[in-house]
């Protein structure tokens, strides 16, 4: 039996490294440059990364209700999406309703009184199970 040549660690690490000698913001954009040329190195399909997959992100462009008329209709008008992440961790946008949304979003949806929201939330779920969100209004 022959023995088995392996590469030098650094022909086998991967690309990403390579900008090891940059600095600061010019590291992040040769990183950033490499990870969109390249994709990932590694498979993140496994139940390990099911963190990832649980990001979502509320995109509220628009929402209000108010009465509206005499017989106290109540009209509702939205813009939004959430975005999700795929197996491999691909990102993607999709339209949504106010329905769909969580409470931390759209905390009333009653048309007791006029009211309005925007904004973008980010929810999540931790290795551990644990529930997490944040919500900045703009």
């Amino acid at each position: 039996m022959g023995v088995s040549q392996r590469a030098p660690l650094q022909s086998r690490a991967p690309t990403i490294w390579d900008a090891s000698n940059q600095s600061g913001q010019q590291l992040a954009q040769v990183i950033l440059a490499q990870l969109v040329e390249n994709g990932a190195d590694i498979d993140i399909s496994g139940l390990e990364f099911d963190f990832v997959r649980s990001i979502r992100v509320w995109d509220v462009r628009r929402y209000s209700h108010r009465e509206r008329g005499r017989d106290d209709d109540c009209s509702e008008s939205y813009n939004m999406r959430l975005g999700t992440y795929g197996t491999q961790g691909e990102f993607g946008w999709h339209r949504t309703t106010p329905a769909a949304a969580p409470q931390w979003v759209l905390p009333t949806r009653r048309c007791s009184s006029s009211s309005w929201r925007r904004g973008v939330g980010v929810e999540w779920e931790d290795h551990e199970g644990n529930h997490g969100y944040e919500w900045v209004a703009y």
